[in-house]
């Protein structure tokens, strides 16, 4: 059984075609750098900066420290809040730069959407410490950690859909 898989390997790259001239100076040939894809009407580069990394970093941070009180069965406190209070600070901030960056000129394709997201981002830490300050059980910490996941994959989700914005 080997020797016939030993065999048909060796048929296999037997028959494999040569590349064409063309084809081998085409792989040798450097390629100039692409450029990065826009909206048709834009004219802004990449989303990234200091602020974004911060924020999904936090958010990574907050949700594991979460989960952390959740697994310990400990009650949402005084460090849970003053970490999601960072988070919404961060995220105010960012909401801030892509306002300001709205209004100096270019406008990204998609700006209702663009909006929607600007106005969801900064509510999702506020309705979470709400929600994980009324319920007193364990269950409280994980509301926060998911509100620490969803700022971290809603700055992921923003650099993916415009990465005209350059925060």
């Amino acid at each position: 059984m080997v020797a016939g898989m030993l065999m048909a390997i060796g048929f296999l790259s037997f028959t494999q075609e040569d590349p064409t001239r063309a084809e081998k100076e085409s792989l040798r040939t450097p390629r100039p750098p692409q450029e990065p894809v826009t909206t048709k009407r834009s004219t802004m580069s990449h989303v990234n900066g200091v602020v974004p990394t911060t924020i999904i970093v936090a958010g990574l941070a907050l949700a594991g420290y979460a989960l952390l009180m959740t697994a310990l069965n400990r009650r949402m406190g005084a460090g849970l809040l003053a970490a999601l209070g960072v988070l919404e600070i961060l995220l105010l901030v960012l909401v801030g730069i892509i306002v300001a960056r709205l209004a100096e000129g270019p406008r990204p394709a998609g700006l209702a959407t663009l909006i929607g997201y600007l106005i969801a981002m900064p509510l999702v830490p506020v309705i979470a410490g709400f929600w994980g300050a009324l319920e007193r059980s364990r269950w409280g910490p994980a509301v926060i950690a998911v509100a620490g996941l969803v700022a971290a994959v809603l700055m992921i989700r923003l650099h993916e859909i415009w990465p005209a914005i350059r925060v």
